[in-house]
């Protein structure tokens, strides 16, 4: 399932018309539209509302699950969408532990030299 999916499905499933979900996150409807089609990437660092996420979270009422669930398809679409190498892209796509490794790393400020041990690691890996 894709972010735009997913956020359609939920936004329906709560029986939220478009126009009043727009002005619950603080959004335009045209925006929610784009976002909805997959026309749109769901803004990382959205000056309207720097709030998007939660807010979504929130006005869908979304428990833990769906929550991560939701944050993991923006994740994805951010990966397919281009901002990394196509190959690494397709990598990361195919490879779930590797794109919750990433999100640790980033969580706990990962250093070079730890980076260096799990490349080691890797190096050293027989298949």
């Amino acid at each position: 399932m894709k972010f735009s999916e997913f956020l359609t499905l939920k936004r329906k499933e709560k029986r939220i018309p478009i126009r009043k979900f727009a002005e619950q996150i603080n959004i335009s409807p045209s925006f929610l539209c784009d976002l909805e089609r997959g026309t749109r990437n769901f803004p990382l660092n959205s000056k309207k509302n720097p709030n998007l996420f939660n807010d979504m979270v929130k006005a869908l009422s979304l428990n833990e699950k769906d929550k991560l669930e939701m944050s993991n398809l923006i994740e994805e679409s951010q990966i397919s969408n281009q901002t990394l190498s196509q190959e690494l892209s397709a990598y990361l796509l195919s490879t779930p532990s590797a794109q919750q490794a990433l999100r640790k790393a980033k969580d706990k400020n990962t250093s070079n030299e730890t980076w260096k041990k799990i490349i080691s690691v890797i190096d050293n890996d027989k298949k």
